[in-house]
């Protein structure tokens, strides 16, 4: 999801993140689009997250180079 303001972005971030947040399980997708089953809620879930709300922050700011420069290392 696309944030149209850092705030709002943010604000996910700190939900996510939140040491009340309780997570479910993780519907698996195959490649067609089609939910396979589930899966549980794994680490690496709240990284990839953290991740794209990050780089939209940075979009936001006017910053890419940010995570631009780090996918080219």
């Amino acid at each position: 999801m696309n944030y149209e303001n850092v705030k709002d972005a943010l604000k996910e971030l700190v939900a996510l993140n939140s040491p009340g947040t309780t997570f479910g399980k993780v519907s698996t997708i195959a490649d067609s689009g089609v939910k396979t089953g589930e899966r549980k809620f794994e680490v690496k879930d709240l990284q990839e997250s953290n991740y794209e709300l990050l780089a939209n922050v940075c979009d936001l700011l006017g910053l890419s180079d940010i995570y631009l420069d780090e996918e080219e290392e």
